[in-house]
């Protein structure tokens, strides 16, 4: 908003296309002129869509991206457990919170979710406590090395909503994540 409005845009120009999902966390349309740029609602209009469509759009999307450039799964030397990360920085990372049922069905039941930075999405059946701690470390330490953090919260979806599910605050005992590739 405050480069558009710095360029003289104003209303819905000067107005990001974003929906909130949970504290903390919205999800962005990117512009279709520049997909290194927020949409801002006037651009979603004059394509002819309201914010809700557009984002339909791309939550119709998602499956078949993600097939053409699937999530990597990871594990953690010596923590039972297993973690998936989809960063192919193609706009279509976050958009996984558009769906998840397909989060689900990647991690095998419910995962809760983290998008440390923009064009990251870190996902996780949680249930393993001392896996749990180490990727919500993880993730929080992504967000505050990142040029272009989101959260450095962690998301749970309920059937209806998304909400925080836990957020790493204080001093950092554990150590830092090492990931390796899991085996096929």
């Amino acid at each position: 908003s405050r480069r558009a409005r710095g360029a003289g845009a104003s209303g819905p120009a000067a107005v990001p296309a974003c929906e909130l999902l949970a504290p903390g966390l919205s999800i962005c349309l990117m512009s279709r002129t520049d997909p290194t740029q927020l949409a801002m609602e006037s651009e979603v209009a004059a394509a002819g869509e309201t914010r809700a469509t557009a984002l339909a759009r791309v939550r119709d999307g998602v499956e078949a991206t993600w097939a053409a450039e699937p999530a990597g799964t990871y594990t953690v030397d010596g923590i039972d457990g297993q973690y998936f990360v989809r960063s192919a920085r193609d706009g279509f990372d976050s958009a996984g919170l558009l769906r998840p049922e397909l989060l689900a069905r990647l991690a095998g039941s419910a995962p809760v979710v983290g998008v440390p930075e923009d064009g990251t999405l870190v996902w996780w059946t949680p249930g393993e406590t001392d896996f749990d701690k180490m990727v919500a470390v993880g993730v929080r330490r992504m967000a505050e090395a990142s040029a272009a953090p989101v959260s450095a919260r962690v998301y749970q979806h309920d059937g209806t909503k998304w909400s925080v599910w836990a957020e790493v605050r204080g001093a950092i005992d554990l150590p830092t994540p090492t990931a390796s590739k899991a085996d096929p």
